[in-house]
């Protein structure tokens, strides 16, 4: 996805990405192996502490069992002991509490009553009574008991004179200078607890629920919980069940201080890692976007057409200044190519004048500098090389390219210092504008500039008599705008065409009829796609003169405009085939007569329709193929369709023409010549084309009773169109002389204004009816 960012700022922040995730991965692995080695000391801390609490409580108990064998195994103490000697038994008891500084001395009969204890603040109850005698189950060994508040570490031997007489429990109190001691040991913290209560603690907290304070968190570090204290329990069971539990604390505080010092240190280490990282991308990403900034100002030249630049690029590395030293070069080379395509696009490529479009830019810049005070002229010709496709047809295009090349040049060459430019519209058409001094005679110059381009033209050892049109239309007196100027000369020239004249200089209004046709084409295209009854059908009845019936009809288009006006036929038509729109305007006819064929089928008549077809339609690539969809679409009989075309379009590109007419005629549709006498065509010339029927024009029918060349014409043309297997059809009977001249000449088919106008496809039913 397209960033908006410039690339200096994608390049830094590129780098300063990388080293931010270098940096914090370092400090992540930094931290987790900080982490993990503070762990394992402290684990190690720990377990050495578990070690010297198991031995120095091992320690004491044999301090406590040897002092416990010396009491028992003293004489004069069992003595006192068989004689109930309370004060012999109390000072051994001191004596020896005070030989091993022991907290608790007791001595109990058998029945766990104490005969005498050294220690006045423990109450002897039926309780302690009960615990003594629980403990006797256990002899030689220290266990842990709390009386009367205080913890104690206590080992009970028998008294043996020889058989036990009583029993000696001595101890050492688990107090604050024994938990300190263990803490110097140690070096870490202890406490002893009792069913979730302190006993005794190495730190000095009065809370009720001691234990809660080793579960202590900090949040207060980087949004993460850390506990205080790492902690393990070290559980003491003695006989009676009960658990004494010596905690083992380690404070993580200094570790912890130790840890974030070393995170700051990290962290600011990481950050002055990322500025300098940050200033160093930087400082490279401008090294290269500066080279790249002047690039893109010099294709922002380029594309503005400045190509010239004589500036030297002196920062950058070796390959951004190859790069820059490439488009310079390919600068200078657009710029030769965009001077050669510019002069191309403004150029006629064969005659090396100019084209249309530049011809109308020149001339209109022509006509805004033009000076009316000197009452000069600009006058425009437009030319025609007439007949110039024999030349390319005999001669061979080549010989056609230099002709024209040629031409070009003598046009040039004719008023040279008076030309002020001369273009190509077309392959045989050229304009030209000539500057006219005042009172300069029109006439002279052009009949002067035709006579010298008439002149014999060499061509490759050839020399050529060509033949021109010229239309020709004057800047300021006939128009005032370029484009309004050619149309003009182009509109006399086709009516040089017409008039069969060489040159013909643009009339007054010339140029609003020839937009009238334009309007009146545009017209036609628009009542085509509306198709919303303006353009209609009519049908002109054909009689068969050898059974009297009528069994043809010629389908024929007419058009009236929604304001009623009627438009002729063949001014439509004519202006359809010249824009093209014949093509389209056929499709629509023939779409329209079919569907009525469908109609009158369903009513059970049959008529075979004659369609008026042209040079361009037959010769289209899709009209074959539009033709049978149709019938296929409407399910009409080929055999009753007719298709109707003129001897000047069957000539027009005779192999193409008669090889589709070949294909239609194949399936059943008849081909009938349109108009005929009135072409360049013989009857030797029909034999070879694949037609049906003949279609005599009415210009020898329409005073046939009158004249006896016609008449003449129409028989033997009858009679060898039937010789050569053709019906013939008589168009423009008019009255009943004709009509029986045309019987008795065996004509086969004849319509005409005597028998039929062309009708709308209902009234032709009616008329049908009342023929019959």
């Amino acid at each position: 996805m397209a960033s908006n960012s410039s690339l200096r700022k994608q390049i830094t922040l590129l780098g300063v990405s990388l080293v931010i995730l270098t940096v914090t991965c370092l400090l992540a692995v930094s931290i987790w192996k900080s982490i993990t080695s503070h762990s394992q000391q402290i684990n190690q801390r720990i377990t050495s502490a578990e070690h010297v609490l198991i031995e120095y409580l091992k320690a004491k108990e044999e301090l406590l069992l040897t002092a416990s064998k010396v009491l028992t195994a003293d004489f004069g103490f069992k003595q006192a002991v068989a004689t109930r000697d309370k004060g012999t038994i109390a000072s051994v008891l001191d004596n020896h509490s005070s030989r091993i500084n022991a907290s608790l001395m007791i001595l109990s009969d058998l029945n766990g009553n104490v005969i005498s204890s050294n220690n006045n603040q423990i109450t002897f109850d039926p309780t302690f009574t009960e615990k003594l005698i629980t403990v006797k189950q256990n002899l030689n060994k220290t266990q842990l008991m709390l009386l009367a508040g205080n913890l104690y570490q206590l080992i009970v031997l028998p008294v043996d004179a020889p058989r036990t007489i009583a029993y000696s429990i001595i101890g050492f109190q688990i107090d604050q200078a024994f938990v300190n001691e263990l803490k110097r040991l140690m070096a870490i913290e202890v406490s002893f607890f009792s069913q979730d209560n302190l006993i005794i603690s190495t730190l000095q907290y009065t809370n009720t629920s001691h234990s809660d304070h080793f579960r202590k968190t900090d949040k207060s570090w980087l949004l993460f919980e850390r506990k205080l204290y790492e902690n393990k329990p070290i559980i003491f069971t003695n006989t009676q069940g009960q658990e004494y539990i010596a905690l083992l604390s380690v404070d993580l505080t200094p570790s912890y201080i130790e840890l974030d010092k070393l995170v700051a240190l990290t962290l600011f280490i990481s950050l002055l890692i990322i500025a300098i990282t940050a200033f160093a991308c930087s400082f490279i990403a401008r090294s290269l976007t500066k080279p790249l900034y002047e690039l893109t100002r010099l294709t922002r030249n380029f594309a503005q057409g400045k190509y010239e630049h004589n500036g030297i690029m002196s920062e950058g590395s070796v390959e951004v200044l190859k790069v820059y030293s490439s488009f310079i070069k390919m600068g200078r080379k657009i710029e030769q190519r965009e001077i050669k395509i510019n002069y191309q696009a403004k150029h006629d490529s064969l005659t090396d004048v100019y084209n249309r479009a530049t011809f109308l830019e020149i001339l209109s810049k022509h006509i805004e500098e033009h000076d009316h005070e000197q009452q000069t002229s600009l006058l425009v010709m437009t030319i025609n090389v007439r007949y110039f496709k024999r030349i390319n047809d005999s001669l061979g295009s080549e010989i056609g390219d230099e002709a024209l090349k040629a031409i070009a040049q003598r046009i040039k060459n004719i008023y040279q210092a008076k030309t002020l430019m001369i273009g190509r519209f077309s392959g045989t058409e050229f304009c030209l504008v000539i500057n006219l001094a005042q009172k300069e005679s029109y006439d002279d110059i052009v009949e002067n500039f035709l006579s010298h381009l008439k002149a014999p033209l060499q061509v490759n050892k050839l020399w050529l008599n060509l033949n021109y049109r010229i239309g020709t239309c004057l800047f300021p007196e006939r128009s005032s705008n370029a484009k309004e100027l050619v149309r003009r000369t182009t509109i006399a020239l086709e009516a040089a065409r017409h008039e069969n004249t060489t040159i013909r200089a643009y009339k007054d209004g010339e140029d609003e009829a020839y937009l009238e046709r334009l309007n009146l084409l545009e017209e036609l295209r628009e009542a085509m796609t509306r198709d919303n009854g303006e353009m209609f059908m009519v049908y002109q009845p054909k009689l068969n003169l050898d059974n009297g019936k009528i069994e043809k009809v010629e389908s024929l288009i007419r058009w009236i405009k929604p304001d009623g006006q009627f438009v002729s036929p063949e001014l439509f038509i004519h202006l359809a085939e010249q824009s093209g729109l014949i093509i389209k305007l056929t499709h629509w006819v023939i779409d329209t007569v079919l569907k009525q064929q469908q109609a009158w089928l369903a009513k059970d008549i049959k008529l075979k329709v004659a369609i008026n077809i042209s040079a361009q339609d037959i010769s289209h690539a899709d009209f074959i193929d539009y033709i049978f969809e149709k019938i296929s679409q409407y399910n009409v009989d080929p055999y009753l369709i007719t298709l109707e075309i003129t001897e000047r379009d069957i000539m027009t590109n005779e192999d193409l023409v008669v090889s589709r007419l070949k294909q239609l005629k194949q399936t059943g549709i008849q081909i009938s010549v349109d108009d005929y006498g009135i072409g360049q065509s013989s009857l030797g010339k029909l034999k070879q084309l694949p037609i049906d029927e003949l279609k005599i024009d009415k210009a020898f029918i329409l005073e046939l009773d009158k004249s006896e060349k016609d008449q003449f014409i129409v028989k033997s043309t009858i009679e060898l169109s039937h010789q050569l297997g053709l019906s013939v059809v008589a168009e423009g009977v008019e009255n009943k002389a004709s009509l029986d001249m045309l019987k008795a000449m065996k004509c086969n088919h004849v319509q005409g204004y005597f028998i039929s106008r062309p009708i709308k496809s209902a009234d032709l039913l009616t008329w049908l009816n009342s023929y019959e």
